[in-house]
């Protein structure tokens, strides 16, 4: 008999260049789940979908784009079997919300926690 399989929440990060020097490096993050028995088996798992998904093609105008993935930023055992509508599947804390609002060009979040009516 095999042994258990749990969900596992990850984030990966991938960088996008533009060959031409032309263009900034663009970064994106996947939240992805992968099933595994242990928190190594999650990350090699986690590890193999980043791979995967590296890629180049040249787009319309005939430049080559490169997607690389860069890491894993977070590996959390997920709190459901089965996710379902609503369900949190990953949860990260911090201390400064004006660097999250910086990072994520987000001008609409209160500066005082919402209270519910």
């Amino acid at each position: 008999m095999g042994e258990t399989q749990f969900l596992w929440g990850v984030v990966l990060i991938f960088r996008t260049d533009v060959a031409g020097g032309y263009a900034s490096p663009h970064f994106s993050e996947d939240v992805r789940v992968v099933r595994a028995d242990s928190e190594d088996a999650a990350r090699d798992a986690a590890m193999a979908l980043g791979r995967a998904d590296e890629i180049s093609y040249r787009n319309t105008s005939g430049e080559e784009v490169t997607w690389r993935f860069l890491g894993i930023t977070s590996l959390q055992l997920l709190q459901v079997d089965e996710p379902e509508a609503g369900a949190t599947l990953l949860h990260r804390s911090f201390d400064r919300l004006d660097r999250y609002r910086d990072l994520f060009e987000i001008d609409d979040l209160p500066e005082e926690p919402h209270r519910p009516r």
